[in-house]
């Protein structure tokens, strides 16, 4: 399963293609259209933008999609259970060998198991649209991918569709 499948590397860049954080995961399905990783405890964050490196203490999914503009997080907590989904609204991802990169929009969702969902960084977005010149299709993408996340969410439950794999 994960542990025995080759780390991929997956990397989050800001718009101007500079590396933002960098971690390792470990490829549990590939169905064509949507990617599944696990990412394992024990094994580092690399946050370049902030210049520190941080363990990964509970195993966490990441779902990306060859053609959606959001990816999402499944975070888990101590007990093993699932925690919270963390929707990061980016480009769609490029993959290159066993390397998944996208583009971070600075725009995130987070949606709790008790049905609270928060829209994160809508400020950080916006000074980002100024700095980085995020063309109008780019900031129009960026919306709807929060308004696909939070239509998952309401009609399924999930941010998602489709079955955790292993």
């Amino acid at each position: 399963m994960a542990e025995s499948s080759p780390a991929w590397h997956i990397e989050a860049l800001k718009f101007d293609r500079r590396l933002h954080i960098s971690l390792p995961a470990h490829l549990l399905d590939d169905d064509g259209a949507r990617l599944w990783f696990r990412t394992r405890a024990g094994d580092q964050i690399n946050h370049v933008t902030l210049d520190q490196q941080f363990p990964i203490t509970q195993p966490s999914d990441l779902v990306f999609w060859r053609d959606r503009w959001y990816n999402v997080y499944l975070n888990y907590g101590d007990d093993g259970r699932l925690s919270h989904f963390y929707c990061n609204v980016g480009l769609p991802p490029e993959v290159s060998g066993q390397t998944l990169r996208f583009v971070d929009l600075d725009l995130d969702v987070r949606i709790g198991l008790d049905g609270q969902v928060r829209v994160l960084d809508a400020d950080e977005f916006a000074e980002h649209t100024t700095l980085f010149g995020y063309p109008p299709d780019v900031q129009q993408a960026a919306r709807r991918a929060v308004d696909d996340i939070l239509a998952h969410w309401r009609a399924r439950r999930a941010p998602f569709d489709g079955r955790r794999p292993g």
